[in-house]
């Protein structure tokens, strides 16, 4: 056997090893649980908690664990309302698990992580084909957006998976006509409204309607309305915590949860947070990293499929509804789409499944490469034209905190991208190399330098109050992550003197007549109001 057909042999096994045909179950666990230890659960136990969501929600779930106020999501005692309790409760046990630290905010969106691969695969399995399970599987595990949701303290990550698990027993429902199945896809949905709300209702029910009234399938579309068990199971699920809450705090809850952060978030942007008509088209090019060329090559064959099968114009309706509902939204963020994401990601596997990897992921990650080498020297052209004062404290030095660990990951995402430019590689091995060589470079390269720039200083001022064992209130200044890496709860209110602050630097300045410095960072400090 020549060295050439030596090469071919041993691509032919790699290909079908990440296909199926592994020697056996214990190698494919081994090589899981080795890519799962170094692109999950490693960067979730060093990463710091980032502010705002991750550190809010992680200080809640604390907070809920030492009061022992399981049905009342509480920061720094005053009632937060800003997402139901169930990613509390699972970070809360995150806590008794593995202790107080990164990892146990962050292991119900590993735990996610894991159940959202394993039901893709089935799902995928009996309704397609196994190698597009495989391709899903992989597609899924190494896309930018799912890689960070699946790691990071908040509910977002159960809210795709109950919603994917929705989609998945509505497709059941379609294929068998079983009430079973029907009622699961209300059991998935009502978990997902105690994930995060009434998207969750919005979404499956929405889809499953959707594709029903255009395919005038009125006996299925009358059982969907009429099932009682599944709304009542629905109900029996979501509805008691809502309840609760309006009992407990009435009229405050309903107008901030629902008022604010759900109807409010609808109609008018929040913290800044809004976009033109073409943000999601943009975010779903970062979301699919490195994979938004296959994307873009499958969206034609993608409508020819929605023709053919209910399967694929179901996947489309999910994919569509996400994209215009949250477009039409007034506040906009990136994880919004990734609701949707879920038939994208498996479009593509199908479409790699059928078509192969014609041409894009060595080139995109060159090109990603590139971009990101600007990176720092961007914000800190940015910064020139801020009036923000931390802002500028904070990121207006940006290129002195660049490593050459940073540099290097790139370095190795380019070199890979020119690998598979020439590589005659297999499919799945080429969106295997692909996919870890830019999460790699997205862990350890760009997580990590944001972490320096943004989070450093909150760290280092909660580990010196932890370290010295001082009692702080927070003010002019919203890092919940604070509270969690202190070990304590800071009231947010004005100090009075004598009291030690945690707050921005020039806030700090400007606000008091007085004060003792005890600690200062990087645009955040610690003082003591001598006078206020």
């Amino acid at each position: 056997m020549t060295s050439s057909d030596q090469i071919s042999t041993t691509c032919s096994k790699i290909e079908g090893f990440l296909t199926g045909q592994a020697p056996s179950k214990l190698v494919m666990f081994g090589f899981f649980a080795f890519i799962i230890a170094l692109l999950y659960i490693w960067p979730a136990i060093y990463l710091p908690l980032f502010d705002m969501d991750e550190g809010a929600y992680a200080a809640v779930s604390r907070e809920m664990a030492l009061t022992g106020q399981w049905w009342a999501t509480m920061l720094n005692g005053e009632p937060f309302f800003h997402k139901p309790v169930l990613m509390y409760w699972l970070q809360s046990i995150g806590l008794f698990l593995v202790g107080d630290g990164n990892l146990a905010y962050r292991l119900p969106s590993l735990v996610a992580l894991g159940i959202w691969l394993w039901v893709t695969f089935t799902f995928l399995q009996r309704h397609v084909d196994q190698q597009t399970a495989w391709l899903s599987v992989w597609i899924g595990l190494f896309s930018a957006g799912m890689a960070v949701i699946f790691k990071a303290a908040i509910p977002d990550a159960w809210l795709i998976l109950f919603i994917s698990l929705g989609m998945y027993k509505a497709l059941d429902f379609l294929a068998s006509q079983r009430e079973s199945d029907l009622n699961w896809a209300f059991v998935w949905t009502g978990f997902g409204m105690l994930a995060k709300g009434p998207v969750a209702l919005l979404i499956v029910a929405g889809a499953l309607f959707i594709h029903l009234v255009i395919g005038r399938k009125w006996p299925a579309l009358k059982q969907m309305i009429l099932a009682w068990k599944g709304w009542l199971l629905l109900l029996l699920i979501a509805l008691p915590w809502y309840v609760l809450q309006v009992v407990l705090f009435g009229q405050e809850f309903i107008n901030e949860f629902f008022g604010v952060h759900n109807v409010g978030r609808f109609m008018s942007p929040m913290e800044g947070h809004s976009g033109n008509p073409l943000y999601y088209v943009v975010a779903l090019l970062f979301l699919t990293l490195p994979f938004f060329p296959l994307l873009i090559q499958s969206i034609w064959p993608w409508w020819k499929w929605s023709k053919q099968s209910q399967l694929w114009q179901v996947m489309a309706i999910w994919f569509l509804l996400v994209l215009v509902f949250f477009t039409l939204a007034a506040t906009k963020l990136p994880h919004y789409l990734m609701y949707g994401v879920p038939p994208v990601i498996i479009a593509m596997a199908y479409y790699v499944r059928q078509q192969g990897t014609r041409w894009g992921l060595g080139l995109t990650l060159i090109v990603v490469a590139a971009l990101l080498t600007s990176v720092p020297w961007l914000i800190e052209w940015g910064m020139k034209s801020e009036k923000n004062l931390y802002l500028i404290e904070t990121y207006g030095q940006a290129t002195q905190y660049i490593t050459t660990g940073y540099f290097g990951w790139l370095a190795l995402l380019a070199i890979a991208g020119l690998v598979l430019l020439w590589a005659k590689w297999g499919s799945a091995t080429k969106v295997v190399v692909a996919g870890v060589m830019m999460t790699l470079a997205l862990n350890y390269a760009v997580l990590n330098y944001a972490a320096e720039l943004q989070q450093k200083p909150i760290v280092q001022a909660a580990q010196f109050v932890k370290d010295n064992q001082l009692e702080v209130v927070t003010c002019c200044i919203e890092m919940p992550s604070f509270n969690v890496v202190a070990q304590q709860m800071t009231p947010v209110r004005m100090p009075k003197a004598g009291e030690i602050v945690f707050g921005k630097t020039y806030e700090l300045e400007r606000r008091f007549n007085q004060i003792e410095w005890v600690w200062q960072g990087r645009g955040v400090a610690l003082a003591k109001v001598i006078e206020e």
